[in-house]
């Protein structure tokens, strides 16, 4: 996907009782694993829900998610989807977690194509789109249904991305930093426990997103990301209702590095470029801010030197905002409130925000500088169901990584 991998490292999730149709095995790399002898008992009726999962990656990060959805207490009856890279490894590791598991491989350049193919296959009622990198709360999919059976009103809904608990100080700035309006805006909301109501594309996000599949619509094809704002616009415009839950929580793997952060933001800000030359009536003023913000700092020196030195004043008010969110973060995020903790946290909110913004801000000029390609690599999508295979067989390379 052109995107930097991030560390397969062991992390800290929460933890949550074993359900009765899942047993734990055994423990790899401090991550507990689990093994359902079966999804659920779907029985006639079929899946309340249809889970949604792309991958590219094999690893702690991965098994800590199996294990997560293993662990759902309460949990309604459920299927499970996923899309793969053509690594073995990824499509065997899951299999053994759930052997009912529909695991294929598919070649293709943009997410949006291999979660149309899901959608496909899906018969729940509800679908539930997730990352690979996530962590569900314990009471995450029996939360699901009970917010849809509150609200049969409501199409789309979804909840929060929380930084895990046992993630790094860069890792909790960087979560403090994404929740935060000095650099986000309106965005914020997906990233904190904000109160419930009316959202809207702005509010909820593709790790932590549910549709109902009597309105779920096909993503498009030619977006490097942001193809959940783009069918959620088109959603919306059809009169479907869509709300926020705060207890809807996943805990997302955040960046381990300031450059895979600063990749990460970059194609987010492509993706709304992509987005806009789609719909130009999708721009609202915030999109474009942080590329004015670049242009501005590209040109200040010359407007400085030969028009007037008050063109400094913007960069100041600037430099204090950043200040004021950077303190505001220092203060709230993280254990403990030693001057040196809290010092380390100002640096580091103080440094990812601008970098937040100028990342934002190289990626919409290059999405809206991209050519529409279609995220297929073959006339026809090559998609392979694939079944569990014997320990030893051999392994393919990975050809992308889903983001």
């Amino acid at each position: 996907m052109g995107a930097a991998r991030r560390d397969d490292r062991e992390a800290s999730y929460p933890r949550a009782v074993v359900n009765s149709g899942c047993s734990q095995d055994t423990s790899y790399g401090g991550i507990d694993e689990f093994r359902c002898n079966a999804v659920s008992d779907l029985g006639s009726a079929g899946p309340e829900l249809s889970i949604c999962l792309l991958t590219g990656r094999y690893g702690p990060v991965l098994r800590a998610f199996l294990a997560g959805l293993a662990a759902q207490e309460e949990a309604p009856t459920f299927e499970l989807l996923v899309a793969v890279d053509r690594d073995r490894r990824i499509a065997d590791l899951i299999l053994s977690t759930f052997p009912d598991a529909v695991v294929e491989t598919i070649n293709v350049v943009h997410p949006g194509v291999a979660r149309n193919g899901l959608i496909e296959k899906a018969t729940g009622n509800l679908v539930v789109f997730v990352d690979d990198d996530i962590v569900m709360g314990p009471h995450f999919l029996r939360r699901v249904v009970e917010v849809a059976a509150a609200h049969p009103e409501v199409g789309v809904f979804g909840g929060p991305n929380l930084t895990p608990p046992g993630s790094s100080t860069f890792q909790f700035v960087q979560g403090a930093v994404l929740g935060t309006i000095v650099a986000t805006g309106p965005v914020r909301r997906r990233y904190g426990a904000h109160p419930a109501g009316p959202a809207k594309e702005t509010t909820l996000t593709l790790c932590n997103l549910i549709v109902r599949r009597s309105i779920a619509v096909p993503f498009a094809d030619d977006l490097v990301c942001a193809e959940e704002n783009e069918a959620m616009r088109r959603l919306r415009r059809e009169g479907v209702e869509m709300r926020f839950d705060p207890d809807l929580v996943v805990y997302h793997d955040r960046r381990s590095a300031t450059a895979n952060f600063a990749a990460q933001i970059q194609k987010y800000g492509m993706g709304r470029g992509q987005l806009l030359m789609r719909d130009p009536r999708a721009l609202r003023p915030f999109h474009l801010a942080p590329t004015a913000l670049l242009v501005y700092l590209l040109s200040v020196p010359a407007l400085v030197l030969f028009v007037s030195p008050l063109f400094l004043l913007p960069l100041a008010a600037y430099v204090l905002i950043v200040a004021a969110g950077a303190t505001r973060i220092a203060e709230h995020t993280g254990p403990g409130r030693p001057w040196r903790s809290m010092l380390h946290r100002f640096v580091l909110a103080a440094l990812l925000i601008p970098l937040l913004h100028l990342a934002y801000g190289t990626g919409v000029p290059r999405g809206l500088s991209t050519r529409r390609r279609v995220g297929v690599t073959t006339q026809a999508v090559e998609r392979r169901v694939l079944q569990a295979s014997s320990p030893g067989a051999a392994d393919f390379t990975g050809g992308f990584t889903f983001e």
